[in-house]
């Protein structure tokens, strides 16, 4: 009998032929030769069994070997035909099963390798079909990723897909983590530098007037910005001044003041003052005046006077006037009594004794006249001289008495005269009295005395006449 994996097909056969690749004989005595089944094969001859084709081979019925499957596909153990690798897995060719692809790879059914994500992609899990794009805010750099990285502060992805996150542009900023967009720094901030987490308040002393700005401002000269994050600088009040770049603005010094927006300050004008601070140089009252560059205004001293608001001096009282204290805004004339000779003066001066001022405003005093005379200081007249006295010259202080014997009738007499023969007076007489009967006096005399023996005289003027004979 054939042994197995032989067999004689014919009545008088001289040998056994040996089974075919492909083919098997399980048993002694076998009249043919079996054809393995499909997903099996047997390899040289006198087979007495078929293998199974191993995963990622297959083989149609009697084939002497197995046939790998190609890229992409791949088998179970004993399987007539090949198959596509499922969604999530890959194969090269040749013999093995589908590999699963892992994170950060994917295939599509029938792939011969798994891909690595793209860049700006993503694959969170094993076995998947496809990448994942990033969403906004996120991005992915290189391949492979298993996730996307949220975008830092400073940084900002607008559109899905990113690769790299995008720097904030300057005079913008990102302040947070997995920011789609950038924002706009706000009037009074700025952003110098590219990637900017947050924007800078402007300085004090400077502004920023729009959005979106890469710098500040600085205030110009005559303008300031007090404390920080301004969009504007203000214009320095009057009686004040900046440099530019002033986070405040300096008081004028005293006797100085400026415009509104000024860079510097000035002296005050003539006829205006201030004292230190801000504020306006003030126009001089009546009475007050002031140079340039004065911290006040000055009163008129005594002897002066301003008359109008704004004066930049004051005046002297004209000779006949004077203005007493201080501040005055007029002088007034000397009254009647009173004169003023120079110009200046405070205070008017009585007329002397002997001397008299009858109008006001005089600037000289004047002398009486002989047969005049003035007392007391600041007469406004001379006093005549009574009857009996006189005033022989001018400037005199008082009347002086006729002496005894002579005599002044009426006023102002300048002189008195001798009383006449016959006639005698005392001392301040107005007239001269006639010597009684019997008696007479001689010229300027102060009495009468009687007539001589021999003589006689009746009442009246006259000189005792000698009797005559008889």
């Amino acid at each position: 009998a054939c042994e197995a994996g032989t067999y004689a097909s014919s009545e008088g056969s001289r040998a056994c032929k040996e089974a075919n690749a492909g083919y098997y004989v399980p048993g002694k005595g076998s009249k043919r030769q079996t054809s393995c089944d499909a997903g099996e094969f047997s390899k040289g001859t006198a087979n007495v069994e078929c293998s199974e084709c191993p995963a990622g081979t297959s083989s149609s019925a009697g084939s002497p070997s197995c046939t790998s499957c190609p890229a992409g596909e791949s088998s179970e153990d004993g399987s007539s035909s090949c198959a596509e690798c499922h969604d999530g897995s890959a194969k090269p060719a040749g013999e093995g099963d589908c590999v699963v692809c892992t994170k950060g790879t994917y295939a599509k059914a029938g792939s011969s390798e798994c891909s690595s994500a793209d860049p700006g992609h993503f694959v969170d899990s094993d076995g998947a079909s496809r990448q994942e794009t990033c969403p906004a805010g996120k991005h992915a750099s290189g391949s492979g990723n298993t996730e996307c990285a949220p975008c830092g502060a400073g940084k900002f992805a607008s559109n899905m897909g990113q690769v790299d996150c995008v720097d904030a542009r300057k005079g913008h900023y990102v302040d947070a983590e997995g920011a789609t967009k950038e924002r706009e720094c706000e009037a009074g901030t700025y952003a110098s530098a590219l990637g900017s987490r947050e924007c800078v308040a402007a300085n004090a002393g400077f502004f920023v007037d729009e959005k979106g700005a890469d710098g500040q401002t600085a205030c110009t000269a005559g303008e300031f910005s007090e404390g920080t994050g301004n969009d504007e600088c203000l214009r320095c009040p009057a009686g004040t001044s900046s440099e530019a770049a002033s986070p405040s603005c300096t008081s004028c010094g005293a006797g100085e003041t400026s415009e509104a927006g000024s860079s510097v300050c000035k002296k005050c004008p003539a006829g205006r003052a201030k004292g230190a601070g801000p504020g306006e140089c003030i126009q001089c009252k009546q009475g007050s005046y002031a140079e340039s560059g004065a911290s006040e205004c000055s009163s008129a001293k005594p002897g002066h006077f301003v008359e109008s608001d704004g004066a930049a001096r004051q005046e002297r009282c004209p000779a006949g006037k004077q203005a007493s204290g201080s501040g005055n805004t007029e002088c007034a004339p000397c009254g009647a009594g009173k004169f003023a000779s120079t110009k200046g003066q405070a205070d008017c001066v009585e007329a002397r004794k002997g001397h008299y001022v009858k109008d006001e405003g005089v600037m000289e005093e004047t002398a009486c006249e002989a047969g005049t005379y003035a007392s007391a200081e600041g007469s406004r007249e001379c006093i005549v001289a009574n009857a009996g006295y006189f005033v022989p010259g001018k400037g005199a202080e008082r009347q002086t008495a006729c002496g005894a014997g002579a005599y002044s009738t009426g006023t102002a007499n300048v002189e008195c005269s001798e009383c006449p023969i016959g006639t005698f007076s005392e001392t301040g007489s107005p007239s001269c009295t006639s010597c009684d009967a019997g008696e007479s006096s001689d010229a300027g005399s102060r009495s009468c005395t009687e007539c001589d023996a021999g003589s006689a005289k009746p009442a009246g003027e006259g000189a005792c006449v000698p009797c005559k004979e008889g």
